[in-house]
Order: structure tokens, then C-alpha cells, then sequence
């Protein structure tokens, strides 16, 4: 996963580029009660999450031990706040098997792949790194065969809005990662900050619904986020929810000088800053709304957390599209993807070293508080618009 990183300016100067900009200004004033909701997120709840989750091991979609035991922690963790759990299960059949080359020995490990992933070198690299076995390693292959079906599984837990129950915010965040890495950033700081996030609205519950989404198999091609949008389809529910914000990679920050790289770069336009200590946020054009709402929401809660923003241009990127919130593009529903860039930013990013020691708990804790204020300002609003409309 990863989206480019883009800045959000209040500027006039930007004028020249009106036609494309996602500039503006904060339309959110400071509540208090929200400000003293805001401030309950603890850091030390968030640290917690990311030791018991990283302690699990790697996580890939294709071990089935591993995604057991990942659901069996977050349904343990979700209920021990209260939450009703529930889930989305389907199979998948592997598809094919990973051939390391080991001189003249061949180790296969089976499960879940697809070749625009794991044809990552780094991908490949860190799985022969975690296996130990670095200075046997000549080469891998793929072999492709279906083996035993894998249940995979989304985890879903609900905040039931005290005035518009039906109306649906949802926040996501993928539990799986790459082969070979425990994925402190990708993605179990997401996870953890919805952990968090879940804690506290469970005891402050906003105007409308928040269903808090863990998704399965993100990393193999968002197969998670494309089973829930399709059952919402089949069912006849996709219009109950009127937004998301995803987090993917929101943990690794850093001062330190052209830190930052960007895919992409157009003036007056496109123009990310060179030093990666801000936390990204990403919309298509449906979705700038809900984008600004975010950004707006940051200058209030999280002052101290920067920001930059590609609000409307995100749906014309390729690299915006790498998370869970794609889906929902495609859906038509109005969706913003999180993230502090991940390999724009970092040699982390896939590989052994994300580790639990890299990330900036700080500033992951002001992410978390940035998301609850984002679900309550956007529930309340959705919650004036409902009113308006019942007049």
C-alpha cells in the first residue's frame, strides 16, 4: 500500500491553479466537550495494541495460523470494551506457491500471492530475511497451483449513533501484512489507532453510526474492503454509509532534511515539501468534502500534527489508489485515505525493518485523536444535513 503525499495550503497565491486546487480554509470552530473528548486517546493504550499485535508475527493473508490468531486478539480486545463483534468470512484458494532458491535446494512456502505483489523485490528479500537463510539465497520462482482454502476475515464492530443510527461513518484499517515482516507501520499502526479510536466512542457515541472495519487481505489486492463493498451492494446497503476515512501506514515520521520523496510534482499544483514529518490526506473528487472536513478538523484538534492534502486529485494518481479506501471510490461513496507515504518516506516499507522501534508515537497518538474528531464533526454534520432534509 501507499498514495502520494501532496500539501494543503490556505493561500492566494494558489489562485492561478483554482481550476485544480484542493485548497481550504478551516470551516470547524473548537468545540471544548470535544477537545476534552479528544484529549482521553492515550498513548499508552496505542502502544499496547502495537506490542500485542506485532508480537503475533508476521501476518500474510495466506497463514491461516496467523489470521486465527489475529482475529481471535482483535475480537478479545474489541469485546473487552464492550463491542458486539462480528464478521465477514469467505475462502480463497491459493493460487499459487513462493519458490526460494536456495543453491540447489527449493523451500516452497504456500499460501495466498499474486505476482504484482510479491514480484516486489523487497517483498521477496524480507521473506528470505525473516526465514534466515540470506547467504544460501540465489533466486525465487513462482509455481502456480491452488492449495487448501484459507478463510479470510474481516472484523467489524458498530458505535450506534444516538440520533441517526442509520447513517453510517465507517474508519478502516487493513490487519494483514507482507510475508517476512510483523508490519509495525503497514499496518498495524492503523489498527492501533482504531483500537483507541473504538475505546472512545464506545463511551461518547456521536450522532450517527460508526462502524470501525478491520479488513482482511489488503495486501494482496484489497480483497478485504472488495468484499464488504460487494455484499453492501448485494444487500442493498451501500447507501446507508455516507463516507470513509482509511489509515494505512501512520506511524513514521521524521525532521530530518529531504527525508520526503513525491511520485509526482506539477507547481503551484502538486508540491510536496521535502522533509517527511506530516501525516497525508488523500480524496478524489467525491470525496473533497470529506477530505477538507479532515484536514479542517487536524488545524483545530491537532494543531501540532502537519498536514497536506491532495483533497480532489487523488482519484487521478495511481499511487493514491493502493489502500482500502479504492473500493469505495469505485462505489461512488465519498472516502479518504491516510498515510504518512510509506516507501516515499521510508526503506521500512515491506521489509523486516518495519518494526515497532521505527514508529513516532507522538505523533501516531495525534492521528488518533485527529480520526475521533474527524468521526464526530463529520457525524454531526451529517446528522444537520439529515434534519435539514426532514424539515
Amino acid at each position: 500500500m501507499i498514495a502520494a503525499a501532496f500539501p494543503r495550503l490556505c493561500l492566494a497565491a494558489l489562485a492561478i491553479a483554482a481550476p485544480f486546487s484542493t485548497v481550504a480554509c478551516s470551516g470547524i470552530e473548537a468545540n471544548p466537550e470535544r477537545a476534552e473528548l479528544v484529549g482521553q486517546i492515550e498513548q499508552s493504550r496505542i502502544l499496547g495494541h502495537l506490542e500485542d499485535l506485532t508480537a503475533l508475527g508476521p501476518r500474510r493473508a495466506g497463514d491461516d495460523a496467523a489470521q486465527k490468531a489475529t482475529v481471535a486478539l482483535l475480537r478479545e480486545k474489541l469485546e473487552g470494551m464492550a463491542f458486539k463483534v462480528s464478521e465477514e468470512r469467505w475462502p480463497m484458494i491459493p493460487n499459487s506457491h513462493l519458490l526460494i532458491q536456495l543453491g540447489d535446494e527449493t523451500l516452497t512456502a504456500d499460501g495466498i500471492y499474486f505476482g504484482a505483489n510479491i514480484s516486489q523485490s523487497r517483498v521477496v528479500n524480507g521473506y528470505v530475511d525473516a526465514l534466515g537463510v540470506r547467504d544460501r539465497f540465489t533466486g525465487y520462482g513462482m509455481e502456480y497451483a491452488q492449495g487448501p482454502a484459507v478463510d479470510q476475515v474481516n472484523v467489524f464492530v458498530t458505535v450506534l449513533g444516538t440520533r441517526y443510527p442509520e447513517r453510517v461513518l465507517e474508519l478502516s484499517a487493513h490487519h494483514d501484512t507482507v510475508p517476512g515482516t510483523v508490519g509495525a507501520n503497514d499496518n498495524t499502526s492503523g489498527v492501533a489507532v482504531l483500537l483507541e479510536v473504538a475505546r472512545v466512542l464506545i463511551q461518547n457515541p456521536p450522532e450517527c453510526s460508526v462502524r470501525l472495519c478491520f479488513f482482511a487481505a489488503e495486501e494482496i489486492g484489497l480483497w478485504g474492503a472488495k468484499e464488504h463493498v460487494k455484499r453492501m451492494q448485494e444487500q442493498e446497503r451501500i447507501g446507508e454509509v455516507f463516507g470513509l476515512i482509511n489509515l494505512d501506514t501512520v506511524g513514521l515520521y521524521t525532521d530530518e532534511p529531504n527525508s520526503q520523496v513525491s511520485p509526482a510534482r506539477i507547481p503551484f499544483v502538486v508540491w510536496p515539501p521535502t522533509t517527511g514529518n506530516f501525516l497525508t490526506i488523500i480524496g478524489n473528487k467525491g470525496s473533497s468534502d470529506l477530505a477538507h472536513l479532515v484536514e479542517d478538523s487536524a488545524e483545530v484538534y491537532t494543531p501540532d500534527l502537519p498536514t497536506y492534502s491532495l483533497a480532489k486529485l487523488g482519484g487521478m494518481m495511481p499511487d493514491a489508489h493502493r489502500s482500502d479506501h479504492a473500493p469505495y471510490w469505485e462505489a461512488g461513496i465519498p472516502a479518504v485515505f491516510l498515510t504518512d507515504t510509506a516507501e516515499f518516506r521510508s526503506d521500512n516499507y515491506h521489509r523486516p525493518q518495519d518494526e515497532l522501534s521505527t514508529l513516532d508515537l507522538p505523533k501516531l497518538t495525534m492521528v488518533a485523536s485527529l480520526v475521533a474528531a474527524a468521526a464526530f464533526e463529520a457525524c454531526e454534520k451529517e446528522a444537520e444535513m439529515m434534519a435539514s432534509t426532514s424539515r
